[in-house]
């Protein structure tokens, strides 16, 4: 385990590099790329674009190789102060074999985002590189007809100036809504009263925090970007599944021995929960079947992920869980 080292980027006259290593979404939705701009310079942040970022070529906004130049690039120019990725999708972990780990180890500049980038962070940190948030992205995040939640900037912003210690506050409302963008998305989103984080196994632990995508991060089985978990609280998160398939991808950790090494668990609020054919639709039940004779801590509902608003998730960080109440509380950071 490697402690996190994340660089602390000053609350005020940051410099955003925005990168695009999956769906080409600046390109598909420049009203929402628009706003999203919009709303980044609102927090006095310049931008800065790599130079594909409104293109398209193939799956994405140009082929793996130049993407990874791009991300090079971005951490090289020295106004930029952190990288933020412009949205998810099913490709980013093309760049994987073209990135220069221990160039960009020693740049020391935060880079955030989540869905198959999670698959970028992981591989990032299994090579040595610190300074990785799983958090918010440009499009998705900030583009926001309405703006982007004061939930979801503030854990950024404190995280990017290392002000992420102590306990992590759940918000009074959430919101899976996702209108389909560019076509339905100039409205308010419709949002639900938040239910309290819950244990579905008491326990206390303490490790290092490892947060992503579980439907994207299980290709980095078998290969070289997959990191390490023996004493981390693994924080999961998923959409548009039934608990036949969080049972599946599950047990894909516990066939290859990681559960077992784990300090705790930690599962995102359910996005856009869909029933196994069965009928069956109790991801509880799932989830503790898999975790049978595992004995850890495990968390549901807490925010981070593909639901809003959104936690940000500093890489490696000490976290302490607690479930009678339930508490969730990072290390480190300034005061």
């Amino acid at each position: 385990m490697r402690t996190a080292t994340t660089a602390v980027v000053s609350r005020r006259d940051r410099t955003v590099g925005l990168w695009t290593p999956s769906s080409p979404a600046p390109a598909l939705f420049p009203k929402r790329m628009a706003r999203a701009v919009a709303e980044l310079s609102q927090l006095g942040w310049e931008v800065v674009t790599a130079p594909s970022t409104y293109a398209i070529s193939g799956p994405g906004a140009a082929p793996a190789p130049y993407l990874a130049e791009e991300l090079h690039g971005l951490l090289d120019d020295p106004k930029v102060d952190f990288v933020l990725a412009t949205a998810g999708g099913y490709t980013a972990d093309l760049v994987l074999r073209y990135l220069d780990y221990q160039w960009i180890a020693e740049q020391e500049k935060p880079i955030v985002g989540y869905s198959d980038v999670s698959n970028v962070l992981w591989a990032l940190y299994t090579h040595g590189v610190g300074s990785l948030i799983h958090g918010p992205m440009a499009v998705s995040e900030f583009g926001h007809w309405t703006a982007p939640f004061p939930y979801t900037v503030d854990s950024l912003v404190r995280t990017l100036a290392g002000e992420y210690a102590g306990e992590l506050v759940q918000p009074d409302e959430w919101t899976d809504d996702d209108p389909w963008w560019d076509r339905d998305d100039e409205r308010a989103l419709l949002m639900k009263e938040a239910t309290p984080w819950r244990a579905l196994r008491h326990g206390t632990a303490s490790g290092w925090l490892l947060a992503g995508c579980m439907l994207s991060v299980r290709s980095a089985f078998g290969g070289p970007y997959l990191p390490e978990t023996d004493g981390a609280v693994l924080f999961l998160e998923d959409f548009g599944v039934g608990p036949d398939q969080v049972c599946a991808m599950l047990n894909q950790w516990r066939q290859s021995g990681r559960l077992s090494g784990l300090a705790g668990a930690v599962f995102g609020r359910r996005a856009r929960p869909q029933t196994a054919a069965s009928g069956f639709a109790d991801f509880d039940e799932a989830i503790l079947q898999v975790f049978d004779g595992i004995d850890i801590p495990i968390v549901a509902d807490v925010d981070f992920g593909h639901t809003e608003p959104q936690l940000s998730l500093p890489l490696g960080a000490s976290v302490l869980i607690t479930t009678d109440p339930v508490t969730i509380e990072l290390a480190g950071g300034k005061s």
